[in-house]
């Protein structure tokens, strides 16, 4: 069947995460709300825990869960994944590897994989600029496919040690299967970070 574009949306994905931990571990729990159809509608919201084991300096390994509630159903997603970072005194690139199951209210069970790579550059103390590309790649029993991939750049301003707000905007493509629907979606994140001293250097990355 021939693919077809149906033509441009604006999202928007706005979130306030909580993050806490020390020396290898690292948690997290995030609540957010994504609108669609410009955004007039709501199309879910999430909230989503998160714990990474910070293996060694440049691995991660990072096991999360979300229960999301949209228009006409629930889901619940397990998710497994692991982190490559390389972290210099001027960037920090991360790699994220993930796999994630899906189950919603209706009795539907599907798999998914994400590729994303992030590109960290402080240009001052209290901002730190991002880039961002990756895809999710999903396994249904009626369809498998890419579903979505997204590029985009953004901008983390540290009020203080304690607080940040991150700012970004995708470009993405979604996979109707066989209709490509375009998007523009700014993300807004409030960061509340409690954590203590960890042993190595977290990686920055978000899940979208």
């Amino acid at each position: 069947m021939a693919q077809e574009n149906t033509g441009w949306d604006n999202q928007a994905y706005l979130g306030n995460k909580v993050a806490f931990g020390k020396y290898k571990w690292k948690y997290s729990l995030e609540m957010q709300v994504r609108l669609k159809d410009n955004f007039q509608h709501l199309d879910n919201w999430y909230i989503e825990f998160v714990s990474s084991y910070m293996f060694s300096k440049h691995f991660e390994f990072v096991p999360d869960f979300r229960f999301t509630v949209k228009p006409d159903r629930t889901e619940y997603r397990l998710g497994l994944g692991a982190l490559y970072k390389k972290t210099t005194s001027k960037v920090q690139f991360v790699n994220q590897v993930k796999w994630q199951l899906d189950v919603d209210s209706h009795g539907k069970i599907g798999n998914a994989a994400r590729e994303v790579v992030f590109l960290n550059y402080p240009i001052k103390e209290k901002i730190i600029t991002t880039l961002v590309g990756g895809f999710i790649y999903r396994w249904w029993s009626d369809w498998n496919g890419f579903q979505y991939i997204r590029v985009g750049p953004g901008v983390t301003y540290k009020f203080d040690e304690k607080h940040t707000l991150n700012f970004s905007y995708f470009i993405g493509v979604e996979n109707r299967k066989g209709t490509w629907l375009w998007a523009g979606i700014p993300m807004i994140q409030l960061v509340i970070n409690v954590s203590k001293k960890y042993k190595y250097v977290p990686a920055y990355y978000f899940n979208f």
